[in-house]
């Protein structure tokens, strides 16, 4: 009699707090996509440069979403424009079974395809990310980029007061997101800055002369031979002879610390 008693009690029980149990799970985390179809998600979109292991969020940048023929990926109108407020803002994807390529890029600009056209004049700092690829059980994005150019800095004696510009170098190119491939331009010319800082697309040069004003004085200055890679910093340091030439004194080469897109004097992080 006492066993049927114990049943009769505690069933009631069990069975009154299994659903607020089950309710309770439920409702502390988003329901997992169904039906082969997915909002994509960005998680995060930072500039992971530099040896230090810090990074910098990136709140403004572009997308562009392919499938694998190349081709845009269905539903999504090349390039999104993203920006980051209270989270995430950007045009609705919806990811399904057939895998997408997401590329991304700052600072935005509505390209037409798949090239980023790269501008010297004025100095402007470019990111791109590799591919990334998502359908819509894999539909979170960790985005991360790196320089496309390389940072060129001088100083005079160990002063960074000064401004230069380097001339016979290429002043554009582009850059192809789906392939990765960096282009420079035919066209050559003067590449100004208004710092001690200026920014050149990677590849051979030398021997181009660098106009260096200091001190209210003018200087020519020839560049040697190097080969310049993306995302690396050089650092040129110069000194002036008692007969008024600039003498190269040392030259560092490092990874370019993490930055910022912007359009203008170049002002990285130190």
């Amino acid at each position: 009699m006492n066993a049927v008693m114990k049943i009769d009690i505690y069933k009631p029980v069990v069975l009154f707090l299994l659903p607020a149990v089950l309710a309770g799970c439920s409702g502390e985390r988003e329901p997992f996509p169904q039906g082969g179809k997915a909002g994509l998600r960005i998680e995060n979109c930072s500039n992971r440069s530099g040896t230090d292991g810090n990074s910098v969020l990136v709140k403004d940048f572009g997308m562009v979403l392919l499938d694998d023929t190349g081709g845009g990926y269905a539903g999504a109108v090349n390039p999104l424009h993203v920006t980051y407020g209270e989270g995430w803002i950007f045009p609705e994807v919806t990811l399904t079974e057939t895998p997408c390529r997401l590329f991304a890029f700052s600072p935005f600009a509505a390209i037409p395809g798949k090239e980023l056209p790269l501008d010297l004049v004025p100095q402007t700092d470019y990111l791109a990310s590799g591919e990334i690829r998502l359908d819509w059980q894999n539909r979170s994005a960790d985005i991360g980029m790196e320089h496309l150019l390389c940072l060129l800095e001088f100083t005079i004696d160990g002063s960074s007061a000064c401004t230069l510009s380097v001339e016979g170098v290429p002043t554009g190119g582009t850059y192809d997101l789906a392939g990765g491939k960096l282009s420079a331009g035919w066209e050559k010319g003067t590449v100004p800055s208004e710092g001690n800082k200026v920014l050149l697309l990677p590849g051979k040069a030398g021997n181009n002369r660098v106009v260096i004003r200091f001190q209210e004085n003018t200087y020519g200055w020839l560049l040697p031979a190097v080969t310049l890679e993306a995302g690396k910093r050089y650092g040129y340091a110069l000194s002036l002879s008692k007969e008024g030439v600039l003498i190269l004194s040392g030259v560092n080469v490092r990874p370019w610390q993490e930055g910022e897109d912007y359009t203008g004097t170049i002002k990285p992080n130190e």
